[in-house]
C-alpha cells in the first residue's frame, strides 16, 4: 500500500511540474513575442525546465524512500532528524525551489540581453554610452509616425476621394506639431491595400509608429477606426472608434481630435497656440467641404492639366458657397500659379487670380500656412525674393513637418543665391518623404544648382532608381554630366529624358543645350527648331544660343522673356548653364529692367 502510495505522489509531483511548465513557456513566448526576444531565450527556458524535470522527479522519489525509513523532518526548534543522511535535503520541496531558481537565472539572462544587446563591445564604457545613445535615440524615434492610407470601407467607389482627404488632413494636423516627425504623404501613398507586416514598413519608412485605420460611409452617417501602432513591439499605443453624423463640423473634430490623441500617446509637446490650430473649424458647410475634398483629391492625384481645370472648377464653387473658406482660396491661389506655368491662364491674369485668391486666403485666416506657401510661391513670381522668403518662412513656422513647404523654401534659396541652404532644406524633405521622387528630384536640383555635379549625378541615378521611366530624372542627370564634361553621357540622358516624355519641350530644349556644349552647332538648332517660343521656355532657349555665342539671338530671346513672364528671369543669376551670357554689357541692364542686381 505505501509503495502505491508513493508512485501517486511521484506522479502527482511529476504531474504539477508539466502544468507549470507548461505556463511557464506560454508566458515565456507571449513575452518573446511583444518584446522582440530572440529565439534562443524561449529555448534557453526549455531546457532549463527539462533539466528540472528529473531531478525533481528523483528527489521526489528520495523522499519518499526517506519518509519510509523513518527520516523526520526538522522540528519547530530546528532539530534535525538523522544526520548521517542527506535525503533530506532532496525534497520535492526543495526541488521546485531549485525550478524557480532556475527561472531565475533565466530572467537574469533576459534582462542582460535586454540592457545589453548583442555585439556588446568589450570596452565596458564605450558601449555604456551606445547603450545610452540607443536608449535615448529610441525615446525620440518614438515620435516619428507614418499614417498609412486608410482604407475605404464603402462600397461606393466615389468615396475614396473623402478617405484620401481625410488622410490627408490628418497628415497636415500632425505636421503642425514640431515635436512630431511625420512622413508626407508621398511615401506613404505607396503602401495603400499593402499586405506588407507593420515592422517593415517602419523599418522601410524609418518611423517608430504607424497609424492605420479604415472609414465607412453611409448615407449622412461616417465611421472611422484608427489605431496606433508601436511597430518594434506591434503593441497598440492607441485606438478609436469615431461614428459621428457625417457634417463638417464632426469631420473636423475628428480630425482635430485625432492629432491630438496621437501627441498625448506620444509624449509629443502641444503649445496652446499649436492646438488652437489644430481645433479650428475652416468651414460649416459641408457641401462646400465635399467640393474641396474633392478638388484636391485631383490635384494630389497629379493627373495633368484637365485635373487641374477640374479642380479649379470644384474649388471656385466652393468658395462660392462659402466664401468665407480659407482653405479652400489658398488652394484655388496656388492652382492659379499652376495653370498659369502650365499656360492655361495668360501670365498677367494668372498672377492677378492668384493674387486676390491668396490675399482673401490671409484676411479671412491670417495663421494659415498653405496661404502663406501660396503667398511665397507669388511673391517668387514677382522677383520679390525678401518677401517670398518672410512668408516661406513663416508657412514653415506654422507648418514644421510639410515636406512640401522644405521643398519649397529649397527652391527659393537658390534663387537667392544660398545653396548650402537649399541643400540642407532639400534634404530635410527627402527626410520627410523619403520614398518620394518630387524631395529627391528636388534634392539633385538644389546640389546641381550648388555647383556639386557629381552629387546631381549621384541622386539622379537613385532617382531613376526609385522610377525608371521618369524623364525628370534623366534631365537632372544630364545636367550633371554635362557640367563634368561628360558629353556623351549627358547628350545621351537628355535624349532619353525626351524619349520618355516627347510632350514636354523643355526635355528638347536640355538636348539642344548639350549639343552645343558638345561643339555641335547643327545639331543643336536641329532640334530648336522643334521647340515652340512659350513664355515658359524663352529664357531657356536664350540659354542655348549662349552657349552657341550668338549672343544677339540669346538677348533678342532674354528681353521678350522680361516682357512675357519676367518672373523667369529670377533664376538667371544663379544659372550655371547661363554663364556665357552674364559677361556680356546687357546682362545687368537685364536684369536692371526686372528690378535685380548682377
Amino acid at each position: 500500500m505505501a509503495d502505491s502510495t508513493h508512485g501517486a505522489s511521484l506522479w502527482k509531483v511529476l504531474g504539477l511540474y508539466a502544468a507549470g511548465s507548461w505556463v511557464v513557456l506560454q508566458v515565456i513566448d507571449v513575452l518573446a513575442q511583444n518584446a522582440g526576444l530572440p529565439q534562443w531565450v524561449f529555448t534557453l527556458a526549455l531546457i532549463l525546465l527539462i533539466i528540472g524535470l528529473p531531478i525533481v522527479g528523483a528527489t521526489a522519489y528520495l523522499n519518499g524512500i526517506g519518509r519510509r525509513s523513518g527520516l523526520k523532518a526538522p522540528d519547530a526548534a530546528g532539530e534535525r532528524g538523522t544526520p548521517s543522511s542527506p535525503r533530506q535535503l532532496f525534497t520535492w520541496k526543495n526541488a521546485m525551489a531549485g525550478g524557480v531558481a532556475a527561472m531565475a537565472l533565466w530572467g537574469v539572462l533576459v534582462t542582460g540581453w535586454l540592457f545589453v544587446g548583442p555585439g556588446r563591445s568589450a570596452d565596458a564604457e564605450a558601449a555604456s554610452g551606445s547603450a545610452a545613445a540607443a536608449a535615448g535615440a529610441e525615446a525620440t524615434d518614438l515620435r516619428s509616425v507614418a499614417v498609412l492610407p486608410f482604407a475605404t470601407r464603402s462600397a461606393d467607389a466615389e468615396d475614396e476621394y473623402f478617405s484620401e482627404g481625410m488622410h490627408d488632413d490628418v497628415l497636415t494636423q500632425l505636421s503642425k506639431i514640431d515635436s512630431l516627425t511625420v512622413i508626407s504623404r508621398t511615401s506613404v501613398m505607396q503602401y495603400a491595400g499593402t499586405t506588407k507586416p507593420i515592422p517593415e514598413i517602419a523599418a522601410e519608412l524609418g518611423v517608430a509608429t504607424i497609424l492605420e485605420g479604415g472609414i465607412q460611409r453611409a448615407g449622412d452617417r461616417v465611421r472611422i477606426n484608427v489605431q496606433l501602432i508601436e511597430a518594434s513591439t506591434d503593441r497598440h499605443l492607441w485606438a478609436e472608434t469615431y461614428d459621428e453624423e457625417l457634417t463638417a463640423a464632426n469631420v473636423f473634430a475628428i480630425q482635430s481630435d485625432l492629432a491630438k490623441e496621437i501627441a498625448r500617446a506620444l509624449e509629443a509637446t502641444l503649445s496652446p497656440e499649436v492646438e488652437a490650430r489644430i481645433e479650428a473649424r475652416p468651414t460649416e458647410n459641408t457641401e462646400a467641404l465635399e467640393l474641396y475634398s474633392r478638388a484636391r483629391y485631383l490635384i494630389l492625384s497629379a493627373g495633368g492639366m484637365s485635373q487641374d481645370e477640374q479642380a479649379r472648377e470644384l474649388l471656385e464653387q466652393a468658395v462660392e458657397l462659402d466664401p468665407g473658406y480659407a482653405r479652400a482660396w489658398a488652394a484655388l491661389g496656388t492652382l492659379y500659379l499652376t495653370l498659369k506655368a502650365q499656360g492655361s491662364i495668360p501670365v498677367i491674369e494668372g498672377q492677378r487670380l492668384a493674387d486676390e485668391a491668396i490675399s482673401r486666403a490671409l484676411e479671412l485666416e491670417p495663421d494659415l500656412a498653405a496661404a502663406y506657401s501660396a503667398r511665397s510661391l507669388y511673391l517668387t513670381d514677382q522677383l520679390r525674393y525678401e518677401e517670398a522668403e518672410e512668408a516661406a518662412l513663416r508657412a514653415l513656422d506654422l507648418n514644421p513637418g510639410s515636406s512640401e513647404e522644405h521643398r519649397r523654401y529649397a527652391r527659393l534659396l537658390l534663387q537667392l543665391d544660398r545653396h548650402d541652404e537649399s541643400v540642407e532644406q532639400a534634404r530635410r524633405a527627402v527626410e520627410l518623404d523619403p520614398l518620394s521622387i518630387q524631395s529627391r528630384a528636388s534634392l539633385g536640383d538644389a546640389m546641381w544648382w550648388a555647383g556639386d555635379w557629381q552629387g546631381t549625378v549621384d541622386e539622379s541615378l537613385k532617382l531613376i532608381e526609385m522610377a525608371p521611366n521618369l524623364a525628370y530624372a534623366y534631365y537632372n542627370l544630364g545636367y550633371g554630366y554635362a557640367m563634368q564634361d561628360q558629353g556623351e553621357e549627358a547628350i545621351e540622358a537628355f535624349a532619353r529624358s525626351a524619349e520618355l516624355a516627347p510632350e514636354d519641350p523643355l526635355n528638347r530644349v536640355g538636348l539642344a543645350w548639350a549639343w552645343a556644349r558638345a561643339d555641335q552647332r547643327d545639331s543643336a538648332l536641329a532640334v530648336l527648331e522643334e521647340v515652340p517660343a512659350e513664355a515658359s521656355l524663352i529664357k531657356e532657349i536664350a540659354i542655348v544660343y549662349g552657349e552657341l555665342g550668338d549672343l544677339d539671338t540669346a538677348y533678342d530671346y532674354l528681353y521678350r522673356a522680361v516682357e512675357e513672364d519676367p518672373g523667369s528671369i529670377g533664376t538667371l543669376r544663379t544659372d550655371h548653364s547661363a554663364d556665357p551670357l552674364k559677361a556680356d554689357p546687357r546682362y545687368t541692364e537685364l536684369l536692371s529692367r526686372v528690378g535685380l542686381e548682377p
